[in-house]
């Protein structure tokens, strides 16, 4: 594949990543995210020969890997408030679209059940959260945590914030995302 090729293929999955994060997966469609991308149409059909099941599950495994690259590196960057700076950053994010922007996985997932490839985004969602929960349970075993209570608490903090996103766009208030980042002391604390 050409290099043009290859950014015009990522011209559209990031497009589509937008229209998710925006839109859910009802607002993707071929037609829109070849507008959105500025790709010709006939190329996305060419890169995407599977269409709009290809495209959405390759917008997922994008959207997921960088999320979970994202959260690795705040983990990393700051061994004892690296939640924290991924929250703060998340927040960031949420503020700068004025509430309109939220998680893609979190689009796909509410309504995966209306497509037809249903069982495949289910999986990939399914994987990707995984690869969430991961670094943020082993950083709780680094805090003291023991491994069923870092699983749990990793569920918990997953949860909590993807369900704050939900609220903060709802509200179209950052209240229910700080109330997130304020409790998080209490909620990563080995008891």
């Amino acid at each position: 594949m050409s290099k043009r090729a290859s950014q015009g293929r990522q011209k559209v999955i990031e497009a589509a990543a937008n229209i998710l994060a925006t839109n859910g997966l009802k607002g993707v469609s071929i037609r829109e995210l070849s507008k959105f991308a500025n790709a010709p149409l006939g190329s996305t059909y060419h890169n995407f020969p599977n269409g709009k099941q290809q495209i959405v599950l390759e917008t997922l495994e994008w959207a997921g890997e960088r999320a979970a690259l994202r959260l690795k590196e705040c983990l990393e960057k700051d061994k004892k408030n690296g939640l924290q700076l991924f929250l703060v950053q998340w927040r960031e994010k949420l503020v700068k679209s004025n509430f309109e922007k939220g998680c893609p996985i979190v689009a796909a997932a509410v309504e995966a059940s209306q497509e037809d490839n249903y069982h495949q985004i289910r999986n990939a969602i399914a994987k990707i959260f995984n690869d969430w929960r991961i670094p943020i349970s082993d950083y709780l075993i680094t805090l003291g945590h023991s491994k069923s209570s870092a699983n749990s608490t990793a569920i918990t903090l997953l949860a909590c914030l993807e369900g704050a996103v939900i609220l903060c766009r709802g509200y179209k208030d950052i209240d229910p995302f700080d109330a997130i980042i304020d409790s998080l002391p209490k909620l990563i604390l080995v008891n």
